[in-house]
């Protein structure tokens, strides 16, 4: 099984991060690791070399296929291009078979992935966990409606899937899934409505436990008490990363616990301040960029 990721300049902590818990976990189930990377510099890969001490990783700068294929896509007030990466690595990884578990950059591995590389998919193409939404029925009938689906209709987080690489060519799904983003070019939750409007309900659930994560509202993350240590993959949705200053996610001491074997164990936590400057010079570097590559046919990595 291969175990894949993406990244961009912005997220490089929290994927170093993912990757020592992934280091941590990870038995002879996981072939090799592929991380995608969107613009970023050889001084943040080698820092998440660093963080994954096996030698079984491979960096694969998909910028020039994200400018193809999703240059015109619109992001919103959180997610950056690299969320329709997923779509892509199918066809990226042309001689892989089998198995490709596909997770966030915003997650840790909690436990052996094991149970996936041997879990029957029963031909679905694409295994996943409900979202969130689903506690919330009127939102999920909302949202499902939103990109033509029955209101009814199960809807799952794709932060974390389970593909079977053989049966997604099959289906084409790579080329159909691109295909729906370009007719509905105002996805709220932009590549999962487009995975979840193609795939209309054709997909294996899995136990939550597979992609913990719940909603901050008012302060505090809705739902009833779970036990996380449980959770083999944990799922830091939203905004407020475990990495920031204010956040007060109940498995944070475990994201600070695998930080400190990653070179980003005595960097300063995010604060709002550092955020908005950091958000600010972001945009510059990628207008910087696409002035490169549109007037002068060249371009620095953000």
């Amino acid at each position: 099984m291969i175990v894949a990721t993406a990244t961009d300049a912005a997220y490089v902590e929290l994927t170093a991060v993912l990757l020592a818990s992934l280091a941590d976990n990870a038995g002879g189930e996981v072939e090799r690791v592929v991380v995608f990377c969107d613009n970023v510099g050889a001084e943040d890969q080698a820092r998440m070399r660093a963080s994954y001490p096996r030698d079984n990783i491979a960096f694969v700068d998909l910028a020039r296929e994200m400018e193809r294929h999703f240059g015109a896509r619109p992001v919103n007030h959180h997610l950056s291009r690299t969320a329709y990466a997923r779509i892509l690595m199918p066809l990226l990884l042309p001689q892989a078979q089998g198995r490709l578990l596909y997770v966030d950059c915003d997650t840790l591995i909690n436990a052996p992935l094991a149970p996936l590389a041997g879990l029957d998919m029963q031909r679905f193409a694409v295994a996943a966990v409900d979202d969130i939404a689903r506690l919330d029925p009127g939102r999920h009938a909302a949202r499902n409606l939103a990109i033509g689906l029955p209101g009814e209709m199960r809807y799952f987080n794709s932060g974390v899937l389970l593909i079977d690489l053989d049966q997604w060519r099959r289906e084409s799904l790579s080329e159909r899934v691109m295909a729906f983003a370009a007719d509905h070019p105002d996805l709220p939750m932009m590549d999962q409505d487009a995975l979840n409007g193609t795939l209309r309900g054709q997909w294996l659930v899995l136990d939550e436990r597979w992609n913990l994560h719940r909603r901050l509202v008012k302060g505090r993350y809705e739902g009833d008490p779970v036990d996380w240590d449980e959770a083999a993959i944990i799922h830091f949705i939203g905004q407020i990363k475990p990495n920031y200053a204010d956040c007060d996610h109940p498995a944070r001491d475990r994201f600070l616990d695998y930080r400190t074997r990653t070179p980003f164990a005595g960097a300063k936590m995010k604060t709002k301040l550092s955020r908005k400057i950091e958000k600010r010079l972001r945009k510059w570097r990628r207008f910087r960029n696409w002035l490169g590559r549109r007037f002068l046919g060249m371009g620095q990595p953000a």
